[in-house]
Formats: structure tokens, C-alpha cells, sequence
């Protein structure tokens, strides 16, 4: 599973980045870039996704694992 992107963010709102962070690694942000300097920060990146993995309420939803919980959303984008 090659992560490229997560983002970690407050529960029930939009995920455009107002109330929470994306980061990316540095393969997502040449490849995967939204169209500006993205967050580059690895250890996010390694982090959010040891957290996704490690819980048994991660959901997975195509290219993509998700986890609600304590009033914030964790995703992480992968291909």
C-alpha cells in the first residue's frame, strides 16, 4: 500500500483544510499535487497511517482508509 496523501480534521465538517490539515509525501505532491505547494511532511504522513492501521475501526473504502472517532475524521489516500 503506497500512501501518497492524508488528511486529519474535525468530524461533520467540510475536509477543504479550514478545520483540519492534509499532508502529503513527496511522490503524492509531484503526482498527486491539488494545484498548489502541497504540505510535504512524511512523518504525517507515516503517522496518520500507523493510527489508520493499527485501528480496528478504520474503514475501507476504495482507494482510500477512514477512521471517525472523538470528533475528528483521519483519511489516507492510496494507490
Amino acid at each position: 500500500m503506497n500512501v501518497y496523501k492524508v488528511y486529519s480534521g474535525m468530524h461533520g465538517h467540510c475536509m477543504c483544510g479550514c478545520t483540519g490539515k492534509y499532508s502529503y509525501t513527496e511522490r503524492g505532491a509531484k503526482e498527486h499535487s491539488p494545484g498548489y505547494q502541497p504540505n510535504v511532511n512524511e512523518r504525517s504522513v507515516k503517522i496518520i497511517t500507523g493510527k489508520l492501521l493499527r485501528n480496528s475501526n478504520t474503514k475501507r473504502e476504495d482507494d482510500m482508509l477512514i477512521l471517525e472517532q472523538n470528533g475528528r475524521v483521519m483519511v489516507a489516500w492510496f494507490d
